[in-house]
């Protein structure tokens, strides 16, 4: 095949050889489009696939322009970025949200581009749209987030009926590999990132060594096997509800604790292991992920211990000394220290617990960004507002 015959489409019912010196197969799936927000702003009419480019050109032509997270592509092409529109009940040029340091507008075609990109299946669309405006809120701090030399990333967890109807992991090895949900939805979200707010490594995203978790940082509640209320229901919604958390969270660190059997050692064994001078907990308390195993919650709910029990005694327990949490670089809270020490979060609020995983006596513990961030859960809803129950609701 000769190299301008990547791409064949239909134009005017006649098959049309497009010149890849037009550029349309790489720019214009990614920057701003045309006012008519076509993909290609060189055809006059819109086009349809229906051969693939070469994929290994093309993903390599992504990473030269900065445009992915390094992994292989799938090429956003017209026909797979529609399926995804089928799972929106917005107008594609419809903007979900301005996402800085860039500013660049998330409209949700460009959000579904990034979406191919990453592997996603066309069901989750909901719940990445949703995620963006997430990050959007103001009281989450994109601007910091993106431009930190921190390695923080952005974790999204999911609650309610979707994230089972999507097929999310919450159980065994639900923070690794293995799960296409869990794998592509957070991968999209970096894409996001990276496409449309513009944060590239050394340009918008500045952190000193990055981290793992910024590939993808997404994952289920085992609300089946939590004996608490779920997150998305101590935050408000009703449990028939779904909905989707995002929390500024570094990658996570194990809790090993096999012999603890009251829940007071189990919880120490946590304390112990978030209590770190490093963390930005350390000198500007706020928000820290537990993660806690479904047979460590077991224990500590038998022994008495409501969430709320849980949450303020990590909160009360959980300090450093002030001459280590203090060298963090930025001003010291002063009405977080007692006695000498710091407590890593500023109310039992701070402490956000959810219990996920499998069979084995292992919790995690996330710090986060400090008061610099707060987390957001919010509903996926329709446009006019009602709660979106099942996908087949979108179904177009």
């Amino acid at each position: 095949m000769d190299k301008k015959e990547d791409l064949k489409v239909k134009s005017g019912g006649k098959p049309k050889i497009i010149d890849n010196s037009c550029g349309c197969l790489i720019d214009e799936f990614i920057i701003e489009n045309s006012p008519n927000e076509r993909l290609c702003s060189v055809q006059e009419a819109d086009f349809e696939v229906f051969i693939d480019p070469d994929v290994e050109k093309v993903s390599n032509q992504f990473y030269m322009k900065k445009e992915t997270d390094g992994l292989p592509i799938i090429p956003p092409t017209q026909s797979r970025v529609n399926k995804f529109l089928k799972y929106t009940d917005l107008k594609p040029d419809e903007v979900i949200a301005i996402l800085p340091p860039k500013r660049g507008t998330a409209t949700v075609e460009k959000i579904a581009i990034n979406s191919v990109m990453a592997g996603c299946l066309p069901t989750f669309m909901p719940v990445i749209q949703h995620t963006i405006k997430a990050v959007s809120h103001e009281k989450f701090n994109l601007p910091a987030i993106n431009a930190t030399t921190h390695p923080i990333a952005i974790c999204t967890i999911l609650n309610g009926p979707i994230s089972h109807e999507i097929g999310i992991n919450s159980n065994m090895g639900c923070l690794g590999p293995g799960n296409i949900a869990n794998a592509t939805i957070g991968r999209a979200l970096r894409l996001c990132m990276i496409n449309i707010a513009g944060a590239v490594p050394g340009i918008g995203d500045h952190a000193t060594m990055g981290s793992p978790a910024k590939y993808s940082y997404c994952f289920g509640e085992a609300e089946d096997e939590s004996p608490w209320e779920s997150l998305h229901v101590d935050r408000g919604s009703n449990a028939n509800e779904s909905t989707i958390t995002v929390i500024a969270a570094e990658a996570p660190h194990n809790v090993n604790d096999h012999r603890s059997k009251t829940a007071e050692d189990i919880l120490d064994t946590i304390i112990h292991t978030a209590a770190v001078a490093g963390c930005n907990n350390s000198h500007v308390p706020g928000e820290i992920l537990i993660i806690m195993g479904p047979e460590h919650a077991k224990t500590v709910y038998e022994d008495g211990w409501g969430k709320y029990d849980v949450k303020r005694y990590i909160h009360e327990n959980t300090s450093v000394p002030v001459k280590l949490g203090d060298r963090g670089g930025r001003k010291m809270d002063k009405e977080s220290i007692t006695g000498g020490e710091v407590k890593l979060t500023r109310k039992p609020e701070d402490v956000v617990l959810v219990v996920a995983g499998g069979p084995g006596r292992h919790s995690m513990v996330a710090h986060g960004f400090g008061k610099s961030s707060e987390s957001v859960t919010m509903p996926l809803k329709l446009e006019d507002g009602i709660s979106l129950f099942t996908l087949e609701d979108l179904k177009k």
